[in-house]
C-alpha cells in the first residue's frame, strides 16, 4: 500500500527511508533563548516514532538580537547550543528517521519587541503585508558576516549529529529578501542583477560546504510565487532553483508567498503542486512539495505524477504524529485528520505553544505521556458524542475505564456535523469519520439515537459521568426574537430551514459568515450585522479574507458596530453604536449567529443525580473545537487519577 510513499530516496548521499517529510513548523516549545527542552524533544520524537522519513526542525536562529523571530524557537548560534541539539537529534535517530535543522534569519520580519533592536534587511523597506516597521539596511560587510553566521550554525548542527540543514529562503525572511527584486533595492554586489541577488545565498552555501564538507546535504526552501508586485514568479523561482543546484544545494523545498503563507482549510489538497512541478523541471536534485497535503492518497498521487520527489506533510503531522505508520499499515481510516482551522498557527502568532484542535496531545506530549491506568474496567457514562465526548471516551479507555457514549443523534460528531456544512469543509467530514473509527477501534460502546436520562445512565452503574452535551445557540431575550421569521444559523446549515428573500444574519463569527455565504450563494439578498467593529471576531485574518472573497461578489450589506434591538415582521431594528442612531434593515428572514451558551440545565440535572460528574467542552464553556478537546483530554486524564 502506497508503494511510492514507502520507497527509499536519497538527498545527496543521504538515504531517507520513505518519501514523507515533516517540514519545518514553529512550535514554541524551546526554552527562552533557544535551548532544547524535554517538551520539544517529546514533540519531535513522537513524529519520528510515527514513521516520517525526514523531519525538518522549526526555524532555528543563527544570530541573536534581530536574528530571533519567535520567543521560544531553537538556536544554533554557538557551540553552547550543540549539546541540546544533540539530545534532539539523538531522540529522532532512535527511529529510522533523518533530521535537518532549518536555519533562518527573519530579516525585516523580526519583532523589535522581541529582538530589542531594529530589524535588519537588504533594503530599508517595510513589508506592506505584515505591517512591520522599517528595517535598517545592512552594510556590505554585514552581509558577508551574516552569511558566515549561517555557515557557523550549519557546523554546530553537524556537530550535534544532524543529517543536514535547510536554509529558509522563503516567506519574506532574510535570504528571501535578498533574492526578491521586490525587497532588494541594493546597488552593491548584493543587489541589482539576478547574479547579485543570488550572491548572499551562494556565499552561505559555499561557506557551509567549506566548513561541513560537500557530502553534508543542504536543502533550500524557496518561494515559487511571492504574491508581491515585481516579486518572484514561477519562472524566476525555477531559475533560482537551478542556480541553487549549481551552487551545491542537495534539495529544493518549494513553498510560496512572502507573508500569509498558511492557507485556510477551504483550499484544496495539492493546490500548490504546479509550483513544485515547475521547479522540478528545472533541476535534477530532489524536490520537496508542500501542497496542503492531508490524505495519503493525495501524497501518493503527487509522486505518481512526478510532481515531486518528497511530499511535505506538515499540519497533518500536528493532527496525527503517526500519519505514516497508519497509512503504511492499512489503517489510514484511523488517521486524525487536520481540518485546516489554523488553530495551530493562531497559537504561535500569540507567542503561545503549539496546539491542535483535533489532537490535544500536540505540544503536550510529555505532559500526557504517562496516564494513570487505574480504570479497572469500571464503566463511565459520556453524555454526548461530539469532539469533547469522543476525546474524553478515548482518554478514559486508554486509562482502563469502560466508557459508554450516549448520543441523542443517530451519528457521532456533535458540532462537527454542523461545522462541515460550509464551503470547502470536506476535511471536517473526513475528520469526523476518523474520530468515529477511533472509537470503534478502541472498542468503545456507543448508544445512538437515544437521549440520555438519569435512569438510562444509572443502568450501567457508572463510577462517573462526563457531560459533553455541547452548547445551544444563544438567543437573546429581545422583542420579536421568537417570531416565525427567525431561526438560528444551525437551522440553516443543517437544512432545517431554507430562508428565501432578503436575509439578515446577526453575528459574523465563523458560523455566521459560513451561513451568510451559503445564503448568498442561494441568491438571498444579504445583510450581515456585527456588534464589534470588524467582521470575524476571534478568527484568523486569512480565514476571514477567504470566506469574504466568496461573499463579497454577492454585494452584501455589511453593518459592523451595530447592535440588534428588536425583530419585526419586516426586518430588524439596530443601534449604530458609534453615534447611537437607530437603523432599520428590511429582511424577510433573520438568522441568529450570536454564539452559543453551555447547556447548564442538562449538566445540573446529572449533577443532581450522580456523585461524580464532570462537564467538558461546550457543556462547560462555549468555545472552539480546540478548547473542547483540550478540556476533555485534561479532565479525563486526571479523573480519579489520585486514587
Amino acid at each position: 500500500m502506497y508503494d511510492r510513499l514507502q520507497s527509499e530516496m536519497t538527498i545527496g548521499r543521504l538515504r531517507v527511508a520513505n518519501r514523507v517529510v515533516m517540514p519545518a513548523m514553529g512550535v514554541n516549545l524551546a526554552a527562552a533563548g533557544g535551548g532544547v527542552t524535554d517538551d520539544i524533544i517529546a514533540f519531535y520524537e513522537a513524529r519520528a516514532a510515527g514513521g516520517a522519513g525526514l523531519i525538518i526542525t522549526e526555524v532555528t536562529r543563527v544570530a541573536g538580537g534581530a536574528g530571533a523571530s519567535d520567543p521560544c524557537q531553537l538556536s544554533a548560534c554557538g557551540a553552547a547550543d550543540v549539546p541540546g541539539l544533540q539530545r534532539l537529534v539523538d531522540a529522532i535517530h532512535k527511529y529510522d528517521a533523518k533530521v535537518f535543522i532549518q536555519l533562518q534569519h527573519p530579516g525585516r520580519e523580526a519583532s523589535p519587541l522581541l529582538a530589542g533592536e531594529q530589524p535588519v534587511a537588504p533594503s530599508a523597506v517595510r513589508n506592506p503585508l505584515s505591517g512591520g516597521g522599517v528595517p535598517r539596511e545592512l552594510s556590505t560587510e554585514e552581509c558577508g558576516g551574516l552569511a558566515g553566521k549561517f555557515a557557523d550554525a550549519a557546523l554546530y548542527s553537524q556537530m550535534a549529529g544532524a543529517d543536514g540543514v535547510e536554509l529558509h529562503a522563503a516567506h519574506g525572511y532574510l535570504i528571501n529578501e535578498f533574492l526578491s527584486p521586490a525587497m532588494n533595492f541594493r546597488s552593491d554586489r548584493y543587489g541589482g542583477s539576478f547574479e547579485n541577488r543570488m550572491r548572499f545565498v551562494r556565499e552561505i552555501i559555499a561557506a557551509i560546504r567549506e566548513r561541513c564538507g560537500i557530502s553534508f546535504p543542504i536543502s533550500v526552501r524557496i518561494n515559487a510565487e511571492e504574491a508581491l508586485p515585481g516579486g518572484i514568479d514561477l519562472k524566476e523561482a525555477a531559475r533560482i532553483a537551478a542556480a541553487l543546484e549549481e551552487a551545491g544545494a542537495a534539495a529544493i523545498n518549494v513553498s510560496c508567498y512572502s507573508g500569509g503563507c498558511i492557507e485556510p482549510g477551504t483550499y484544496e489538497e495539492g493546490w500548490k503542486s504546479y509550483m513544485a512541478e515547475a521547479v522540478k523541471k528545472a533541476v535534477s536534485i530532489p524536490v520537496i512539495a508542500v501542497c496542503n497535503i492531508k490524505e495519503p492518497r493525495t501524497a501518493e498521487g503527487l509522486l505518481e505524477r512526478g510532481v515531486c520527489d518528497f511530499v511535505g506533510v506538515g499540519r497533518g503531522h500536528l493532527a496525527d504524529p503517526r500519519w505514516c505508520r497508519k497509512a503504511f499499515s492499512g489503517r489510514e481510516d484511523e488517521i486524525r485528520r487536520c481540518i485546516g482551522c489554523l488553530a495551530c498557527f493562531g497559537e504561535i502568532v500569540k507567542c503561545r505553544r503549539v496546539k491542535c484542535a483535533v489532537n490535544p496531545l500536540t505540544g503536550r506530549e510529555r505532559e500526557f505521556a504517562r496516564p494513570v491506568k487505574n480504570g479497572a474496567g469500571r464503566p463511565v457514562a459520556v453524555i454526548g458524542g461530539g469532539p469533547a465526548g469522543i476525546e474524553a471516551a478515548l482518554t478514559l479507555k486508554e486509562r482502563g475505564f469502560a466508557p459508554v457514549i450516549f448520543e441523542e443523534a443517530d451519528t457521532l460528531g456533535g458540532t462537527l456535523n454542523t461545522a462541515d456544512k460550509g464551503y470547502g469543509k470536506e476535511k471536517i467530514t473526513r475528520c469526523t469519520r476518523s474520530l468515529v473509527r477511533l472509537t470503534e477501534a478502541a472498542g468503545i460502546e456507543t448508544r445512538l439515537g437515544r437521549r440520555a436520562t438519569a435512569e438510562s445512565v444509572a443502568a450501567i452503574s457508572p463510577c462517573g459521568v462526563f457531560v459533553a452535551c455541547g452548547a445551544e445557540p444563544l438567543v437573546p431575550p429581545l422583542p420579536g426574537i421568537d417570531g416565525k421569521n427567525v431561526c438560528t444559523a444551525e437551522d440553516v446549515l443543517l437544512g432545517r430551514v431554507s430562508p428565501r428573500g432578503p436575509v439578515a444574519v446577526i453575528g459574523s463569527g465563523m458560523t455566521g459568515l459560513e451561513t451568510a455565504e451559503m445564503l448568498a450563494a442561494a441568491g438571498c439578498p444579504l445583510t450581515v450585522v456585527e456588534m464589534l467593529p470588524s467582521l470575524g471576531p476571534g478568527m484568523y485574518p486569512a480565514v476571514v479574507e477567504d470566506v469574504m472573497s466568496r461573499i463579497t461578489p454577492h454585494k452584501p450589506q455589511l453593518l459592523t458596530g451595530h447592535r440588534l434591538e428588536r425583530v419585526t415582521e419586516s426586518g430588524v431594528e439596530l443601534t449604530r453604536l458609534y453615534d447611537g442612531e437607530s437603523v432599520f434593515v428590511e429582511a424577510d428572514f433573520i438568522v441568529l449567529a450570536m454564539g452559543v451558551r453551555p447547556r447548564t440545565k442538562t449538566v445540573n440535572e446529572f449533577k443532581a443525580a450522580f456523585g461524580s460528574v464532570v462537564a467538558v467542552g461546550d457543556a462547560r464553556r462555549g468555545g472552539r473545537i480546540l478548547e473542547a478537546t483540550q478540556d476533555a483530554r485534561g479532565r479525563a486524564f486526571t479523573f480519579m487519577a489520585d486514587e
